[in-house]
């Protein structure tokens, strides 16, 4: 089998789509299908060995010109317009990113149409590429798409974003769409990295596959004495969050881990920061892990089990998992205005004191390994081809 991997793209750092994307690479490699991707060389994007990239464009936010588009993203960052804008729906992601203005879908389907044709592939598997959906149909191939319950059109849209999309399906007399995330529905496939109880879609097109990336988890007991940190962009400051972490825990027996790629590193008392962690080795000893309720963050604390403060800011979806997150008992949904030392030091003794956060977290996280992964994906995407 023959698979063409098209994963979103965006200037700004956003590692969920292109981990997933390269996971299942592997996966496909190791079941012996040949592979190649059709990927914009963002800052996300990571070659991987022996297998092709076809050209694909890089959006600017809002459309702009690549130069203004980099400077009025660095620009936000540095004012943190980020943290208090707020984001509605995927399809606002979406048209902030530049990926649905009319100039760039044309030329987004159009590289792909063309990857298409020299790879001829058996199917397409498009992680939240609406693109890559509408060039599969017009190339009559299959097509499996990542999805999620709040990219739903019936969760949250904002249709007024899409009228460049709605041309392009026009001019090329594809079924007419009220919302870009209607394009969802086209595919034959789709594949939910999580579980129904995190995500209840009733959809004979939609199977549920726990996250792609799966460490080795050993059944040991370990003392919980690590607090780790990853906000992501766009929630909380990183200055907001070891300044607060550092107030809250410093020369406790904690040990504290922030992960941030917009300070510098360094280790003071028992306080470390960092662009990246192994988080494999560090979950089995955390009592809590604090993040932005981005869906990789999620997945982490519930397959390792630990208990989460998830702080999502306006963010559509994020916003959903803390819910999900605070439903399920396995961590708790924290305000911007409310995280502060004291606040997260009282849920952190919560946490410690009470197992019934720890006990949820890892029931929930083994429903999830029990999915199959990346290779419940591999057998679904086969199937469709059959």
């Amino acid at each position: 089998m023959k698979v063409l991997i098209a994963p979103m793209a965006a200037m700004a750092e956003t590692s969920g789509p292109f981990s997933r994307a390269a996971a299942l690479c592997n996966k496909l490699i190791e079941r012996n299908h040949e592979v190649a991707f059709c990927a914009a060389e963002d800052i996300n994007y990571k070659k991987i060995e022996n297998v092709k990239n076809y050209y694909a464009p890089i959006p600017s936010p809002l459309g702009m010109p690549m130069f203004f588009g980099k400077r009025i993203l660095k620009m936000g960052q540095l004012i943190g317009i980020q943290q208090k804008k707020k984001v509605n729906s995927y399809e606002q992601v979406l048209h902030f990113v530049g990926a649905i203005t009319y100039k760039h879908f044309s030329e987004d389907v159009s590289c792909i149409r063309k990857a298409l044709r020299d790879f001829k592939p058996d199917v397409v598997y498009a992680e939240f590429r609406i693109a890559a959906i509408v060039a599969s149909k017009l190339e009559n191939i299959k097509v499996a798409t990542g999805f999620s319950y709040p990219v739903q059109k019936s969760f949250a849209s904002n249709p007024e974003y899409s009228t460049g999309v709605k041309r392009f399906i026009k001019d090329n007399k594809l079924p007419p769409i009220e919302s870009s995330l209607d394009i969802f529905n086209w595919a034959d496939l789709k594949i939910i990295p999580s579980s129904y109880e995190l995500e209840p879609i009733n959809d004979e097109n939609v199977i549920f596959t726990g996250p792609f990336s799966v460490p080795n988890i050993k059944s040991e007991e370990y003392n919980k004495n690590k607090i780790i940190a990853y906000m992501g962009t766009g929630t909380i400051s990183p200055k907001k969050v070891i300044d607060n972490l550092t107030e809250a825990f410093e020369k406790t027996n904690f040990q504290i881990y922030i992960a941030t790629e917009q300070v510098k590193p360094y280790k003071k008392n028992n306080i470390t920061v960092n662009k990246r962690f192994d988080f494999s080795k560090l979950m089995p000893e955390a009592i809590a892990y604090i993040n932005h309720g981005g869906q990789n963050s999620i997945m982490t604390g519930l397959i390792h089990g630990v208990p989460q403060i998830v702080c999502p800011g306006n963010v559509f979806e994020r916003r959903y998992n803390a819910a999900s997150i605070a439903n399920l008992k396995a961590g708790v949904l924290l305000e911007i205005n409310d995280f502060n030392a004291e606040n997260i030091k009282n849920i952190v003794n919560e946490f410690n004191v009470n197992s019934i956060y720890a006990n949820n977290s890892k029931k929930a996280g083994e429903k999830l390994l029990s999915l199959g992964g990346t290779s419940k994906v591999v057998q679904s995407i086969e199937h469709i081809i059959l």
